[in-house]
């Protein structure tokens, strides 16, 4: 299902302006369905975890690319997205942070498409992101999850607390602790005091659902 809202999102970027230029080219979604699957081809059973590829390079045919010109840096981000969203449903870990380029290949003619995966080593840069698509960069520093505005991430619902819990990245994962809200902080649905959380986990403050993403 999240895959799918990322698919959606790219109809609708294209869609708004010249999609139906795109019929004979390369789409969106395929390259996103592309990488999917050479994610699940190249994807290594590790000691504690699966690992996929998180450098992925997409290469379009020089009548391709201009038409990604204006958009490359959405597409890109989506494209990032469905990465994690892909890796989230199937379990896949990652070795450092997700990056997606887009190439040109003079090789390749028109609608041909091309995608080459590594793995990388770095350490992944966390984030919160909402179901609804917002997006909270974590740093070492705990950050305020709360009600109010003077909050580090306001969370506008009436079954949040004013001060609901603070959040913050530790090198074992994204530590969480509840500051002793009214309707407490829940990790997969059961209620917590401190716990890491890593990005297969679902977190919820108030009828507000989060996970966390590694960029």
């Amino acid at each position: 299902m999240a895959l799918k809202n990322v698919e959606s999102r790219l109809e609708r970027l294209f869609d708004r302006t010249f999609a139906k230029g795109l019929r004979s080219h390369v789409q969106p979604i395929e390259i996103a369905q592309r990488i999917a699957r050479e994610l699940d081809l190249a994807a290594r059973i590790g000691p504690s975890s699966t690992m996929a590829p998180n450098d992925i390079r997409i290469f379009l045919s020089a009548e391709d690319t201009p038409r990604f010109h204006g958009f490359e840096q959405s597409t890109i981000d989506e494209l990032a997205s469905s990465v994690r969203e892909h890796a989230l449903q199937e379990g896949y870990d990652f070795a450092g942070p997700v990056s997606v380029q887009i190439f040109e290949d003079t090789s390749l003619t028109m609608g041909q498409l091309g995608i080459r995966v590594n793995f990388v080593s770095g350490r992944p840069q966390p984030k919160l992101v909402s179901m609804n698509g917002g997006q909270y960069n974590l740093s070492e520093r705990p950050q305020i999850i709360g009600r109010t505005a003077e909050c580090d991430i306001m969370v506008a619902d009436p079954n949040v607390s004013r001060r609901h819990a603070e959040i913050w990245s530790t090198p074992d994962g994204v530590g969480l602790r509840d500051l002793g809200s009214t309707n407490g902080t829940l990790v997969n649905g059961r209620r917590i005091e401190s716990v890491l959380v890593t990005p297969h986990d679902e977190i919820s403050f108030g009828s507000q659902v989060f996970r966390i993403e590694l960029a």
